[in-house]
């Protein structure tokens, strides 16, 4: 009950979330750029979806078979789809460590989960290093932002940004780390990290930058869909932007509604794009990655059912 009631929480605060922000985009105006879209551009960013899905089931492939040699591609990829439809109705996503976790048989729980969790990392990282890059012109251009408050920011995001991608890339710095800061009976579980060397973290890192210009792709196609006349360096920068800010944002909605098409409003439309436009194109951005996905998912989910409880894999560690 307790789990139900605050899915319902964050699922009336995703509804309240977007119905502001169409509110003050209006509500008319978004119907209205809806009917005018460009099919042409909603397909481009639709034939990208197996991409998008696809490397990110290659990208933890890669992790897992460090841990399990013997898991093939295809059950990774059922172990992906099967956590999107429970990470889409649990809060953080929790749902999609569970479901990725409890569909494969050749590792523990918490390794995997735990290496679900260091793919995030991965993508945040990505979202905050190039949002970074953006940022920075972007308040440069706020006549309003005092300097030392826009330089203040980019510095203190920046240094945290490299500090984040630096442990990224040192599995075992980031064990200690961890160590440290967790409590005792945390550590049996950080040894999954001792599998890993930097050659894997780099693989991580730049197959999630990889993904990322995929999606940001997606986006940039779905703003063109309902604003033909957005020019290219804005809209891709607006973006980065939107992205950037949905990272930074602790989510409080479910599957971050509201959030994402109210940062789109802001930066697409401080830009020089409709605000109709970005609110579509961050939205139907939810609908093509997230939800579709989902549907597709479903299938894998019920197969959870029939995967018996595995006995617990050691970790090998490279010699």
């Amino acid at each position: 009950m307790r789990t139900l009631g605050f899915f319902l929480l964050k699922l009336g605060l995703a509804a309240a979330t977007v119905a502001y922000v169409g509110q003050m985009v209006e509500w008319k105006a978004i119907a209205e750029a809806a009917l005018a879209a460009n099919p042409w551009w909603i397909g481009a960013a639709l034939v990208l979806l197996p991409a998008n899905v696809g490397l990110e089931a290659y990208r933890w492939h890669r992790l897992v078979r460090r841990l399990a040699p013997e898991v093939h591609f295809s059950e990774t990829l059922g172990a992906v789809l099967s956590g999107y439809p429970l990470g889409l109705v649990t809060p953080g996503r929790l749902g999609d460590y569970a479901g990725r976790a409890f569909y494969l048989r050749h590792a523990g729980k918490w390794e995997l989960a735990a290496l679900t969790f260091a793919e995030r990392m991965a993508t945040l990282a990505c979202s905050l290093a190039f949002g970074l890059v953006a940022l920075v012109p972007f308040l440069m251009n706020q006549t309003d932002l005092p300097v030392i408050a826009w330089a203040t920011v980019c510095g203190v995001g920046l240094v945290a940004t490299a500090f984040f991608v630096y442990l990224l890339l040192h599995p075992r710095v980031a064990k200690q780390l961890l160590a440290f800061v967790l409590p005792q009976r945390f550590a049996p579980r950080l040894r999954v990290l001792d599998a890993f060397d930097g050659h894997d973290a780099r693989s991580l890192l730049g197959l999630s930058a990889i993904r990322y210009g995929i999606f940001s792709a997606q986006f940039v196609f779905l703003v063109f869909a309902f604003a033909p006349e957005a020019a290219w360096l804005p809209t891709v920068v607006g973006v980065v932007l939107v992205f950037f800010a949905k990272s930074a944002i602790p989510s409080f909605t479910l599957a971050d509604l509201g959030i994402r098409e109210g940062a789109a409003v802001y930066f697409l439309g401080a830009l020089g794009i409709g605000t109709a436009a970005a609110f579509n194109a961050a939205f139907l951005l939810f609908c093509v990655n997230l939800l579709l996905p989902s549907i597709i998912g479903v299938p894998f989910v019920l197969k959870l059912r029939l995967a018996p409880e595995p006995e617990p894999m050691p970790v090998e560690v490279p010699a």
